[in-house]
């Protein structure tokens, strides 16, 4: 059963099929891609987006794609690349103008994003986000490099308008492991010679390719802009459980709360109810950007050295987990943070200069207004 995709490209049929996104030609069209199969700058009458399993790993992923190829009959010059995403995630999307039309066709797999300069070598396992650029014109070879240029500055704005975060580095990803990209046009009309992005055709493409990446990592792994606080820790290595973990090794028994355990379920609910305030998210992703701008020497008169060091003339990093501790429970909040950055139990002591301020002013607040309100009782 096949299911059958309007794509406003002339020349051009589209198709879900046996796991296969299939694009066929009326004619071979140039094409310029990095595809696995039939890469390079050719005319081609077909294109796939065959899905694989995630634990694919053959030796020759080539002669597996010609396989499909032949058993969908499909010709072959036909250009091919393989994706574990599932190909019903595929995201589409297009402009048209008057004597222009551009489609983007996206799967985006992210089960290992990273930024263009990580040591990504060391793990040896890929995710993929797959481009396929359609343009109803007529492009001249060098605009067509051109338009994996302004591709690619798309797709990475994608990703950093939803804080995509490698896995190797932690910086914002500009892409994964193994991305591909193809641009298709059927040379109609006059020649286009550029594709920047202070051209016309640049403007749609980079339109068309952010959209549709930022819908197919949204429909593959649910990622959205306004994720919750305690994904957006998660994905900078600082869980629920490390931060309970923290607020328990300073831990005294008391007649409010004698045990650990007890002390564990209060704290995580406390947690998670002061994390889903948009408050709290605020002074928190104030305090990511901040460590973020300050390890790259972008904090003007603190050079990067010196900012890793966390100099005692640096006190906007306190405000912040004052700010924190103040709003959650108020005096007692500030007083708790205090001592806790004055300790630095459990992961608080691995984070930077805002982060464990931060961190620190949330858990004493937490802290503090679980006593505070038992007191009460």
């Amino acid at each position: 059963m096949s299911m059958k995709i309007d794509i406003k490209i002339r020349r051009t049929e589209c198709e879900i099929q046996k796991n296969t996104l299939i694009l066929r030609f009326d004619e071979p069209m140039k094409i310029l891609s990095s595809a696995v199969l039939n890469s390079g700058l050719r005319k081609a009458s077909a294109i796939i987006n065959h899905h694989v399993p995630k634990s694919f790993n053959h030796e020759d992923p080539e002669s597996v794609l010609r396989g499909i190829v032949k058993n969908l009959g499909l010709p072959d010059d036909t250009v091919g690349f393989m994706t574990a995403v599932e190909i019903n995630n595929v995201a589409i999307k297009t402009e048209e103008a008057k004597d222009l039309t551009v489609s983007a066709l996206v799967t985006a797999g992210l089960s290992f994003p990273a930024t263009a300069g990580d040591n990504a070598t060391q793990i040896n396992k890929a995710s993929t986000i797959n481009v396929i650029l359609l343009i109803d014109g007529n492009l001249t070879e060098g605009c067509m490099v051109n338009c994996i240029q302004t591709a690619t500055e798309a797709k990475t704005v994608a990703l950093r308008e939803l804080d995509i975060r490698s896995r190797f580095s932690n910086n914002v990803a500009t892409g994964s492991t193994t991305d591909a990209i193809a641009v298709v046009c059927t040379g109609t009309g006059k020649p286009i010679v550029f594709a920047g992005t202070g051209t016309e055709i640049g403007m749609m493409i980079g339109k068309v390719v952010k959209e549709a990446t930022k819908e197919a990592i949204q429909k593959q792994d649910g990622t959205i802009s306004n994720r919750s606080m305690i994904d957006r820790l998660k994905e900078r290595g600082i869980t629920i459980d490390d931060m309970i973990d923290t607020g328990l090794k300073l831990f005294i028994p008391s007649h409010e709360i004698k045990s650990k355990e007890e002390l564990s379920e209060l704290l995580r609910e406390g947690l998670i109810r002061s994390l889903s305030d948009f408050n709290v998210s605020a002074l928190i992703l104030a305090a990511l950007r901040l460590q973020e701008d300050g390890e790259l020497g972008l904090i003007p008169n603190l050079p990067k050295d010196e900012f890793l060091k966390d100099p005692i003339s640096l006190i906007a990093d306190e405000n912040i987990g004052i700010a924190i501790a103040n709003y959650i429970s108020g005096t007692w909040g500030f007083y708790d943070f205090l001592y806790f950055e004055r300790k630095k139990p459990g992961i608080i002591k691995k984070l930077g200069p805002f982060l464990d301020d931060a961190i620190s002013g949330l858990i004493a607040g937490v802290l503090s207004k679980i006593y505070n309100e038992l007191r009460e009782k």
